[in-house]
């Protein structure tokens, strides 16, 4: 494995962007996502950069890169996405002798660390990389994740979160716990939340919560796949997804 993934929190963090062209402009969403303070600097930036100078979180640098701008705060990291290769050369290596994190945009080579592909789902984020290997290869995978993981599982991920606590209440034991989210992450529940009923979604929950018995063993359930002339190429999403709980 090259790279080590994880995740981090940047709401308490400082990042210095230089560049104010398109690429620029993808990564300023993703940092503001975060909601990193940002530090961006370019002698010009897009119209839709200088829309997002009412954030609170931008502070806009009008002026051409210069080494003071990277020594001039304690920076997480910084990232080079300006137009110029040899630019973003001189970019890293002044990071690198400052011992700063850099990330340069499609030079994974000269690179601290790289941006993988990103699905989210509300808050349930899966990130893709190849390594840099390929990143056309990436998004395609991504690609087949966002058939698999449609938008709702966003909404069931928010409803879980909020009813975990009541859920902790009235089952004490962890393994019962477990063995009750399991049920319901495979079955009825989740199949209401999926198909956008949540109220309803949510009373179930509250009834199993108090029928929950945490002497037996959770019941299985069966589920009819057919895939009409036999093709399994004719198979619908649903199908899929509950040959794969299974």
């Amino acid at each position: 494995m090259k790279y080590f993934p994880f995740f981090m929190e940047l709401s308490k963090q400082s990042i210095l962007l230089i560049g104010g062209g398109e690429v620029a402009e993808r990564k300023l969403d993703l940092l503001l996502k975060a909601n990193a303070s940002v530090t961006i600097v370019s002698p010009e930036f897009t119209s839709y950069i200088e829309e997002l100078f009412v954030n609170k979180n931008i502070n806009p640098v009008k002026d051409y890169y210069n080494i003071k701008y990277l020594t001039s705060a304690s920076f997480a990291f910084v990232i080079a996405a300006t137009n110029d290769e040899s630019l973003n050369e001189q970019i890293a290596k002044d990071a690198n002798d400052n011992k700063i994190l850099v990330n340069v945009v499609d030079k994974p080579k000269i690179c601290d660390f790289i941006f993988p592909s990103i699905l989210e789902r509300g808050p349930i984020t899966v990130a893709v990389s190849t390594g840099g290997a390929s990143p056309v290869l990436a998004r395609m995978l991504r690609t087949k994740l966002e058939t698999m993981i449609p938008g709702a599982y966003g909404r069931l991920a928010k409803i879980v979160s909020e009813n975990r606590i009541p859920v902790r209440k009235k089952l004490v034991n962890s393994k019962s716990n477990g063995i009750f989210w399991e049920q319901m992450l495979n079955g009825k529940f989740l199949e209401l939340v999926l198909s956008g009923q949540d109220e309803e979604a949510i009373k179930f929950l509250n009834i199993e919560i108090d029928n929950f018995d945490e002497q037996k063993k959770g019941e299985g359930e069966v589920y009819l796949v057919g895939a009409g002339p036999g093709d399994p190429d004719l198979l619908t999403f649903r199908a899929l997804r509950l040959m794969q709980q299974a």
